[in-house]
This record gives C-alpha cells, sequence and structure tokens, in this order.
C-alpha cells in the first residue's frame, strides 16, 4: 500500500492560503452525510415517517445499552457498574464495547423521547467523520488540498462495509478514525511527529476496543508499506522504537477501558474457542473478487465480505500498474496489502486470528474496511500521478484492460444487472479520462464529471444499503413502555426497600431491564458473563453460553427466589402461576404483580449450599430440587414428576426415546402439524412445564381442553408455569410445528410442586433475609441474622470486583460453584458491607493518567530543549523522484 505522493504538488496548489482552506474538508463531513440522510428518508425513518434505524442487535443490544447510559449521564450513577442488566454487571465492559463512543455524549443533552432521533443523528456524524477523517489523511499524506479529497472521502464514507453494517453503530466510530491512525503513522515516520498517532490509536481503542484491535494490526502493516517507501536501513532502529513506544502510549491511553475489559472478556464463552486444525478457504476466489463492484446488496448480516467501495478506485488499478512514476516497490507493497487482506477474508485460520482468536457469531469478516480504505488508497495515489502528469493512452488502455477483467470475472457470479452498471460507469470513468487526454477536459470539468458519475453511484448504493438493512416500527417502541413505566412507578411507592428487582412475565428484546429501566435478570451482550449464564440455565431460565444470552421467561419459587424477583409485570394478560403471584397495580392493559415466595437480594442457607454444582445440560428440575435442598436441609423433593397420560397428533407423530425426551416425523402431505400432551392430575396442585424445542413460536396451554394461556417459545429452553390444578383435572401442552418441518426432538418434562416442602423451606429462608440499609450501583449494606452458621447467598453473579466485609472485618468471598456470590457468616447478628470495583480499573485508570501526562511533556521538554525526539525524513526521500532513466522512457512514450 502507498501511501506518499511521488508527485512534487504544484506551488499553486501547496500556497498557504490552500493549504488553510477547509472548505473541502467540510465537503468530505457533510456530503457523505447528506446522501445516507436523504437514503434513511427514503426508508421513512422518523421524523420523515414512521421507522427507525433499529434492526437485529440494535434493537435488541446497543439501544437498550445507549439508554442505560442515558440514564446514567441525565440522572447519575455509577459507570463501573449496573443492576439494570443480567443481575448485575460490569458496566465498564459494556461501556467499553457499546457506548464508549465520544458521540454518545451528545445524547445526554435531549430527552428519551428523543432519544432514539438523537441516535439516528450520531449515525449520520459517524459516517460525515469517516468522510472528514480520511479527507484528513489525504490531504497530509499526500499533501493535496483539492476537489479529489471530497471525491475519495465520500468512497469510504459510504463504502460497502459502512452501508452493509451501519446498524452496527458501535463500530463506525473506529472505522472512521482508522485514517487519522494511518495520518499519524505517516507524520511518525515522515515527520518525525508522535502526537497524532498516539491520540487517533488511544481513541480507536477507547471508542470500541474490538474493531480498535483490528486497526491495531493494520497499523503494523502500514509502518512496514512507510519503511519501505520512506526510510533507509539506519533510520529504521529509531523510527521502529518510536512506533512501538506511541503504540503502547495509544494503548495507555485507553487503558482504563482497556484492562478491566481485559480482565472482564475472560469471563465470557468467547474465550472457549479452539485454534483451527486445517487451513481452509470458504470461498470460490472469483466469486470474492466478483463482489469488489457497486450496485449489488451489501452484507447485511451473513454472507461475503464488503469489499466494494466504488467503481473509480478499480478503474484505476490500471494506471497504478502502468505508471512509471510509481515505483516498484510501492507496487508490490500495493499488491501484498490487497492480496493479504483479501485472503485473510477467505481463510478460516487468517479470519480466526484476525477476530481475536475467535470465530464470530454472524456479521463475517468485521475487518474488511480494511480492504476498502487500503483499494481507496492506492487508487488514490493512481489518480493523482493521472492528474498531474495528464492522462496518456498507457492509461486509458489500462482502464479498458481493468475493465474487461472486471466485467470477465464478475459476470454470471454477481448480479448482472450489478455487472453492466459497474462496466458501464468503468467506461464513463475511461471516457472522462480521454477528454481530459484530449485537453477538452479541464481540471475542474473532470472534477465535475467524475463527481456526477461518483453522485449516480453512490445514491444507488445508499439506496441499496439502506433497503437491505432495513427498518423496525418507530410507534410501539418500546412495547407498553406508557403503561410499563407506570407500574414501575406505582411499585416504587410502593415499595420502600432500597433494593428489588423486576422482570416482565414474557420477554419483548433480550435486554428489557436496560430497555425499560429496572433491576432485572436478563442480559444478551457479548461481555456475558458465562458462570452467570450456566447458573440461570441450571434453574430453568432460556439461556445460552454461545448466544451470550440468558433472559427471564416462565419462572418457578425457587428461580425467582434466587434471582431475587419481586415484582412481575404482564404486559398482555394474567400471571398462570397465580399461588405464587399477587396482582398489586395495573395500567391499561398491563398488571403488576407482587412474588409471594420473595427472597431479598441476600439471605442466609445452610453451609451446604456450597457443594452445589448445577449441570446446566440436566433436567432443570433435578437442579432445582438439588438446589433447594442444600439450601434448606429439607429431604423431601420439592418437585416430583408427571407422566404423560396420552399424546394427540395431527399431521405427525413421535417417538418416546425416555422421559420427556421424544423425536418427531410429520406427515409431508398433511396441511399442517401439532402435537399435543395430556397429563392426568393427580391431586390439588401447582404445575410447571419445561420445553425445549427449535422452531415453535408459542407454546398452548389448556386446562381439561380450554385455553389458559402462552407463553413464547425461544431458541433455549425454559420451564414455564402450568398453573393450578385440582385432583382429576387434565393439563395439557401444545404445540404447531412449522410448515416445513421433517423431523426433530422434543423434550418436554411436567412436574407438580409439594406446597408443604415449599412453605417450610422459604419460611427458613426468608427467615435468614438480609434486611439493606444501603443500596448504590456499586455498594450494598446491611444486617442478617443467622439462627446457625452458614452463607450468605446473594442474587449477583460473582467476579473478583466484589469485595466483602462482615461486621467491618474483610473476608473472603466464596462462590457457589465459582457462579454466584455467597458470604460465610456465623450464629448471630451481622452487618455485611459489599462493595464493588472492576478488577484492573484502577491499574488502568493509572495508566491512562500517566499517558495522558507524558503526552503533554514532551512538547514542553521539545521546547524547553529545543530538540526533537526524531527529526522528518529529508525532502528527497519524503518526496520519491523518479530516476532519470524512467524520466527518459515516459518522455519518449
Amino acid at each position: 500500500m502507498e501511501i506518499a505522493s511521488s508527485v512534487k504538488t504544484p506551488l499553486s496548489q501547496t500556497n498557504v492560503k490552500s493549504q488553510k482552506s477547509r472548505i473541502f474538508l467540510l465537503l468530505s463531513f457533510g456530503i457523505p452525510m447528506l446522501f445516507l440522510a436523504v437514503g434513511l428518508v427514503l426508508q421513512n425513518v422518523h421524523p420523515f415517517g414512521d421507522q427507525q434505524i433499529l434492526v437485529v442487535d440494535f434493537w435488541h443490544q446497543y439501544y437498550p445499552f445507549l439508554r442505560l447510559l442515558h440514564e446514567k449521564l441525565q440522572h447519575g450513577g455509577s459507570l463501573l457498574y449496573t443492576w439494570d442488566s443480567g443481575l448485575g454487571s460490569n458496566f465498564v465492559s459494556i461501556f467499553a464495547y457499546y457506548a464508549a463512543s465520544p458521540l454518545n455524549l451528545l445524547t445526554a443533552l435531549v430527552p428519551e423521547t428523543f432519544l432514539r432521533d438523537a441516535v439516528t443523528l450520531v449515525l449520520l456524524l459517524k459516517v460525515g467523520f469517516a468522510g472528514l477523517f480520511f479527507a484528513c489523511f489525504l490531504r497530509g499524506a499526500f499533501r493535496r488540498n483539492d476537489f479529489s479529497l471530497c471525491i475519495f472521502s465520500v468512497m469510504y464514507a459510504l463504502c460497502s462495509y459502512i452501508l452493509g453494517y451501519y446498524w452496527n453503530i458501535i463500530w463506525l466510530d473506529t472505522v472512521a478514525l482508522l485514517p487519522l491512525v494511518v495520518l499519524g503513522l505517516v507524520y511518525l515516520v515522515r515527520d518525525g511527529k508522535c502526537r497524532l498517532y498516539c491520540i487517533a490509536l488511544g481513541l480507536s481503542l477507547f471508542t470500541n476496543f474490538y474493531i480498535g484491535m483490528f486497526t491495531c494490526i493494520f497499523a503494523v502493516i502500514a509502518y512496514c508499506c512507510l519503511c519501505v517507501c520512506y526510510l533507509r536501513w539506519k533510520q529504521l532502529p529509531m523510527r521502529t522504537l518510536a512506533m512501538a513506544g506511541c503504540s503502547l502510549l495509544g494503548g495507555a491511553l485507553a487503558a482504563i477501558v482497556l484492562i478491566p475489559t481485559y480482565y472482564a472478556l475472560q469471563l465470557t464463552y468467547s474465550v472457549n474457542n479452539a485454534f483451527p486444525t486445517a487451513v481452509q478457504f470458504y470461498e470460490n476466489w472469483r466469486t470474492l473478487a466478483a463482489n469488489l463492484i457497486s450496485f449489488h446488496e451489501p452484507t447485511s448480516k451473513d454472507g461475503l465480505p464488503n469489499l466494494a467501495c466504488g467503481v473509480l478506485p478499480l478503474v484505476l488499478i490500471g494506471p497504478f500498474l502502468r505508471s512509471g512514476r510509481i515505483r516498484i516497490r510501492e507496487k508490490i507493497m500495493a499488491f501484498l496489502v490487497l492480496a493479504f487482506l483479501m485472503i485473510s477474508c477467505n481463510c478460516n485460520v487468517l479470519n480466526y486470528i484476525w477476530h481475536g482468536f475467535h470465530f464470530p457469531n454472524m456479521l463475517p469478516y468485521r475487518f474488511s474496511f480494511l480492504f476498502s480504505f487500503a483499494l481507496l488508497t492506492v487508487g488514490y495515489r493512481a489518480f493523482l500521478v493521472v492528474l498531474e502528469e495528464k492522462c496518456r493512452v498507457w492509461d486509458l488502455l489500462a482502464m479498458l484492460a481493468v475493465t474487461v477483467g472486471v466485467f470477465l470475472i464478475a459476470y454470471n457470479v454477481q448480479e448482472n444487472r450489478a455487472v453492466y452498471w459497474t462496466a458501464a460507469l468503468m467506461l464513463l470513468y475511461t471516457g472522462i479520462m480521454l477528454l481530459a487526454y484530449r485537453q477538452i477536459f479541464g481540471k475542474k470539468m473532470l472534477y465535475l464529471a467524475v463527481s456526477i458519475v461518483l453522485a449516480f453511484e453512490m445514491f444507488q448504493n445508499v439506496k441499496l444499503g439502506t433497503e437491505t438493512v432495513s427498518t423496525s416500527a418507530y410507534t410501539g417502541y418500546p412495547a407498553s413502555y406508557t403503561d410499563v413505566e407506570n407500574l414501575l412507578e406505582q411499585i416504587d411507592e410502593q415499595d420502600e426497600t432500597p433494593f428489588y428487582r423486576t422482570e416482565l412475565s414474557t420477554w419483548y428484546t433480550l435486554n428489557d431491564p436496560a430497555l425499560y429501566g429496572y433491576h432485572g435478570v436478563s442480559q444478551f451482550s457479548s461481555m456475558a458473563n458465562e458462570n452467570a449464564t450456566k447458573w440461570i440455565r441450571s434453574l430453568g431460565f432460556p439461556a445460552s453460553e454461545a448466544g451470550n444470552r440468558y433472559y427471564y421467561g416462565g419462572g418457578t419459587p425457587v428461580g425467582n427466589a434466587f434471582t431475587g424477583v419481586r415484582y412481575l409485570i404482564s404486559r398482555a394478560s394474567t400471571v398462570l402461576d397465580d399461588s405464587a403471584w399477587e396482582q398489586i397495580a395495573s395500567s391499561e392493559s398491563c398488571y403488576a404483580y407482587r412474588n409471594q415466595y420473595d427472597l431479598p437480594i441476600g439471605f442466609r442457607a445452610n453451609a451446604s449450599l456450597l457443594e452445589y454444582d448445577p449441570n446446566p445440560e440436566a433436567n432443570p428440575f433435578d437442579n432445582l430440587n438439588t438446589l433447594f435442598r442444600l439450601a434448606t436441609g429439607i429431604e423431601t423433593p420439592l418437585f416430583t414428576m408427571l407422566e404423560v397420560d396420552s399424546v394427540d397428533y395431527e399431521g405427525a407423530d413421535a417417538l418416546k426415546n425416555s422421559y420427556g425426551n421424544y423425536t418427531y416425523h410429520t406427515d409431508a402431505s398433511a396441511e399442517s402439524h401439532s402435537l399435543q400432551y395430556n397429563y392426568r392430575v393427580p391431586l390439588d396442585t401447582t404445575l410447571y412445564g419445561y420445553m425445549n424445542l427449535q422452531d415453535v413460536s408459542n407454546i398452548t396451554i389448556l386446562q381439561n381442553g380450554v385455553y389458559k394461556g402462552y407463553f413464547n417459545n425461544g431458541k433455549q429452553g425454559f420451564i414455564f408455569p402450568m398453573g393450578t390444578y385440582q385432583g382429576a383435572d387434565t393439563a395439557s401442552v401444545s404445540m404447531t410445528l412449522p410448515k416445513d418441518a421433517v423431523s426433530g426432538l422434543i423434550v418436554l418434562y411436567m412436574y407438580q410442586i409439594n406446597p408443604d416442602v415449599l412453605e417450610q423451606g422459604f419460611a427458613a429462608l426468608q427467615n435468614g433475609g438480609i434486611t439493606l440499609t444501603e443500596a448504590s450501583d456499586t455498594k450494598l449494606s446491611g444486617t442478617l441474622t443467622a439462627e446457625q452458621d452458614g452463607v450468605c447467598y446473594f442474587s449477583i453473579p460473582y467476579e473478583s470486583g466484589w469485595h466483602a466485609k462482615v461486621d467491618g472485618v474483610k473476608t473472603e468471598i466464596t462462590p457457589i460453584a465459582g457462579e454466584m456470590v455467597a458470604v460465610p457468616v456465623t450464629a448471630g447478628t451481622h452487618t455485611i458491607t459489599l462493595t464493588y470495583c472492576p478488577k484492573g480499573f484502577v491499574a488502568g485508570a493509572c495508566c491512562t493518567a500517566g499517558a495522558v501526562l507524558l503526552l503533554l511533556a514532551v512538547p514542553f521538554v521539545q521546547w524547553k530543549t529545543g530538540k526533537r525526539l526524531l527529526q522528518p525524513v529529508p525532502e528527497e526521500q519524503a518526496e520519491f523522484a523518479v530516476p532519470e532513466k524512467e524520466k527518459a522512457e515516459e518522455t519518449e512514450s
């Protein structure tokens, strides 16, 4: 990759007035914003319609976490921890991955009502900054300041990566900052200036450490290219030391989030990946190369890497390879960089390494924006050569050759409509260069013609991108928001305790606590604690370690007690488990309930609870029986199973493998496929079922053949309450299989609860509940009376950031199964205090403070001593002069 101009810029273009002009930078900022804004308007995005940009994970994850940050910024709260996600979570790691963009601070200026509109504006600003910073890179690296900056910056800001992944708004800051990082490297190697590289790299890592990792790898690649272009052997050691030192300094600037996030990552599922055992290639090389053309849908979820960044850089590959003004070493470096990035997008081993030794779920080739950056840099290099030398016949022939090559590669591989349009534009660009060659077009007319063609291309690409990404309904998000907020207020007025948890009876997103603003169980996050996920799954709640999620659904008295859920809000209907929940408030069609078997966030349990080793793969009722027995000491099982009495089939049948495990097969000729399992209830009791069945949207509950209620069925199995039944009643679970279903596995358990065991056990646990006197984001304190020695169990996911004191004495936390916080207590009354600070936060804060001081001190020392740490390279190295032989050959041609 070549990022240094080998063309002596005319004095007329480098005079002081021109260099101080900012008009081209402003245009580079505004034009891409305008294009994307038009695309969103065409998609009826609010306020120009009733749609919004929240889709996929933006809908489930990014916005709920942004709302959580917005609440903390407006109403106060610690940025270290939050109770509004996953029973309690390290907020530094959530912030580092989802919400660290400095532009998010702007959202604090608007009320929550307009937060989604503010987020749309932030998206436009990020795209604008991508264009601005690429223009800054071109201006500084190539020493240009004309309209060519706008042409190429627009292509970077609206490349297929951004158009396909703009809903992944959390990545865009680092994509936008990449040009500044590389410009900082240019300044470091060429001019001996280090500050921009340190700051840009630090900011890139701070705004999103994950995408920032790609920037770090690419910075090493770019540095090698710059060394080949600028330096002589004797200059390498000092520059390399400076680059290494500045990289460490840049990392230290972001250490306040990087170090605690590193420790948080060690608790996630992603650290368990195995290195590929064999090298494999995903796609045919021709298929991959065909994705470079324009006018086709970008990948928005799964598919080929997003490599396209405009037709112009493709057609300019010809002049780049042909020109004698571009040295062979530059061409070799450009080829190696582009080839390496292309191979990385197709090789499983390289793809695994790029993604931090991890294969991502969905959204493949997350580093492919680097290819667009490199290709546009090569294209701009060639454009300047053509511009300054005036276009030659050989340039035109090279452009035609590339056009033919691209057409042959992409024809019948990519959409032919896209192939024809791409070829047409390549020919148009060649025609424009021909007019320049014949001196019919001057420089201004050339810019105008190129801009018209580019505007057409960018508009079509933006339209395709916004249509592909799609939108969601603005009105009604979040569902029943006003009613839920009313109920939360009523609950808060009724409950005078400093801490309690609430949940929704059926999930709306997988981050409902963060979205609606309550202390809850659910979390869907790449930073999800794997141990907490296992614990939740063992309690019979829906959860997936590989899916980075655990969320509230259904529930039992034991599961609710050990997660501290005191209140339940139903958005559509009454709860089925009326023996465990008492209605306390309503708002329109929403109802609030209080748990009749509520336990506080901490309570005394038998010391034998420390022996509990849950198996999330086992029958969850077995886990609950063991947990309840160890905590209370009651040997009688709390849950006992019911056998199936009969099964009703329609268009399908099922074979029993073992208790609760079935294999179903459908009748292809039937119009519908459904199964209904019927259970005869032996005595008055409350029933709970467990189902794990893929691709079924709802579970319907019937009592004596009469509809009783339903539950959403996610991809993860979970326990759901069936309600109360009298002896001789028939309880039924009905499910409708998908029309295209052929066969599959069903896991369906049915258990009845022993009310006497439940009452006895909960009475013992409630007597040892902690009475909180203080509760904040990072501290809990209260008193507890233990009738005998045991442990105080806290429904808080364990991580080493938690610290405990009992009666003012520091006490070691003894987590249950390494998953939940527990503190040993002796008989008597005690004051227990828990405090939290993320592991590594203090060290990270010290590193960041030290890096800031060092960054401020270096210029002062240089000013005081009058000496620079690095000297700029001589002018003859900074500007590549063409050898006389090459000049003569150019003249003859």
